[in-house]
């Protein structure tokens, strides 16, 4: 099992590979916002041990607390992903095609947001959300993507903060799927991790994703714990 320092130090890693546009810390509880985008950036964690009675933060906060009593409360548990990590990164990764180009930028605004959301297109209002979120990113940072004939192929970025490398936002074109172009990226990802001082790795991804998780295992990594989001009734 998991030790919760090690699930501390991941969650840790995601706040600040992902930041929410602002954070409320409450007696052991991270709440986030970011204007609706995206449940981890507008969600309430509850990360670390707490002295207030569960009850009176839920009245507080409205939106966190153990599952039985969210539940009491008719709040409906959604979306479980997995948070997966790599005890000790390893830079190998497969060729790439000759007619493949890879970018490794240290600024989503290089090329890397358009083309991630040529990818996954987002409405404006969604997509200055993801702007503004990439921007309060502090750590540093690396944001590849793949093209081919000037048409983007597959996108990710990755985190590096102390010993532990996050990564994030991987997407790949229908199209392009099962020609390794991720595992590719993802090797360079943390080849440039490593030269960072990073050891080891951590990301999440959503549990019924089975072609993803087959990508992670196969460069080593392991479920760590699961966790959901619980949505308050309409």
């Amino acid at each position: 099992m998991a030790s919760l320092a090690l699930i501390r130090r991941l969650e840790e890693a995601f706040f600040g590979a992902w930041p929410a546009l602002a954070q409320v810390f409450d007696d052991g509880w991270v709440l986030q916002f970011a204007d609706g985008y995206t449940k981890r950036a507008n969600s309430i964690n509850p990360t670390y041990p707490a002295l207030d009675d569960a009850e009176v933060k839920i009245d507080r906060a409205e939106g966190c607390d153990l599952n039985q009593r969210l539940e009491a409360r008719g709040y409906q548990a959604t979306n479980v992903a997995r948070a997966l990590y790599l005890s000790a990164l390893t830079a190998e990764a497969p060729s790439l095609p000759a007619s493949v180009t890879l970018r490794l930028d240290a600024s989503p605004h290089d090329g890397w947001l358009e083309a991630s959301l040529a990818m996954t297109p987002l409405d404006p209002s969604r997509a200055a959300t993801l702007r503004r979120m990439l921007d309060g990113i502090v750590p540093v940072a690396c944001f590849g993507w793949l093209s081919e004939n000037g048409q983007p192929l597959a996108a990710a970025f990755a985190v590096v903060q102390g010993p532990l490398m996050s990564t994030y936002h991987a997407v790949t074109v229908p199209a392009a799927r099962r020609r390794g172009l991720m595992r590719a990226l993802l090797g360079r990802l943390i080849a440039w991790a490593m030269e960072e001082g990073a050891t080891a790795g951590g990301l999440f991804v959503v549990a019924n994703n089975e072609a993803a998780g087959a990508l992670y295992q196969r460069l080593g990594y392991e479920e760590l714990y699961r966790y959901h989001y619980r949505v308050a009734p309409a």
